[in-house]
């Protein structure tokens, strides 16, 4: 394929402190391979600092920039699923704002997909980070390739990968609500290959990935694409169930044979446990409840409330105006 067009799409958070950094450094190291054509696609994902207006600046003076505003914060996964709903191009690659991930792994991805891969995937080889955020994501990492992906699956954590057009089709067609981009792009198959790289240290600010985010994002993968949690609370159910019985039969007897068991403590005992073990499967049934409820209400992920595409259009004279200023300066 000669001149293929690659999307580049990144979900922007309050990142004003490094955007111009990360502009830098996908054109300096992306744009020089005019072999290529380049397109940038930027969700500002409900910021609350100057990230938009950088954004608009940015897609003023440079026709290969797009930036899409939502009307509020939906969340990483959400403003992703975003711009891969809006992305052109015969590939699109994600790439996080934050400038953990270097911009020339981009290239392998080209060159992997070139091959025939319709997924190219990254594998953090190293991390610059601290110890247990780097041991809690192996672990994630690891149950979920165990449990929750299908079978010969490359995929790995994070969202800096490729994905081939007929992939991004594949998405826009999941309408899901709870949704985790690297497990919905898994999930599709297709032929994936793996480029590995060395994760580098956060350029500035605090990481917009918590260990709160890490835990939810590991129990909507669960929930939505494995079957071991409701089979383990099926399991304990019937192991509980069975004790119970047991426990009933043995009561039974010895009060026909011998005389009223005595005490408290096994009854205690007995009802803390089956009650903890009740409002388990109650807590488990509930969360599954909850996610087809928000699918049965087809809520959208998300709702777009600037698209700078649309504003070109509409105020063609000021933008020819900013561009304009942009190369005199």
């Amino acid at each position: 394929m000669s001149n293929p067009q690659i999307m580049v799409v990144t979900p922007v958070y309050n990142e004003e402190d490094c955007f111009d950094t990360f502009i830098n450094a996908v054109e300096t190291t992306l744009l020089p391979h005019d072999e290529i054509d380049w397109r940038f696609l930027l969700i500002d994902d409900g910021s609350i600092d100057n990230s938009w207006t950088l954004i608009e600046r940015k897609c003023a003076t440079s026709p290969r920039f797009r930036g899409l505003r939502l009307s509020r914060n939906f969340g990483f996964h959400a403003a992703l699923s975003a711009g891969i709903q809006h992305a052109e191009g015969d590939a699109v690659v994600t790439f996080p704002a934050d400038l953990q991930e270097p911009a020339e792994v981009i290239l392998e991805f080209i060159d992997a997909w070139k091959r025939g891969a319709e997924v190219v995937w990254a594998w953090r080889r190293t991390r610059d980070e601290p110890r247990w955020r780097v041991a809690a994501s192996n672990l994630f990492a690891a149950i979920i390739r165990r449990f929750a992906m299908p079978t010969g699956s490359k995929f790995t954590t994070g969202s800096f990968f490729l994905i081939d057009r007929k992939v991004v089709e594949c998405l826009r067609l999941m309408p899901e609500h709870n949704r985790v981009a690297f497990a919905l792009v898994a999930w599709t198959g297709f032929r994936q290959e793996v480029v590995t790289y060395d994760r580098r240290r956060r350029y500035t600010g605090k990481s917009k990935y918590p260990l709160t985010k890490l835990l939810k994002t590991s129990f909507d993968t669960f929930v939505a694409y494995s079957r071991l949690l409701p089979r383990a609370v099926t399991a304990l159910g019937l192991f509980f169930s069975i004790l119970g019985f047991a426990l009933g039969a043995y009561a039974v007897v010895y009060w026909f044979l011998f005389a009223t068991l005595p005490g408290w403590t096994g009854l205690i005992v007995t009802v803390a446990i089956f009650s903890g073990v009740n409002f388990l499967i109650l807590g488990t049934i509930t969360e599954y409840l909850h996610r087809i409820y928000l699918e049965a209400t087809h809520r959208p992920a998300y709702f777009v409330a600037q698209d700078t595409a649309r504003e070109e259009a509409q105020r063609p004279g000021e933008i020819h105006r900013l561009k304009a200023a942009q190369q005199q300066k």
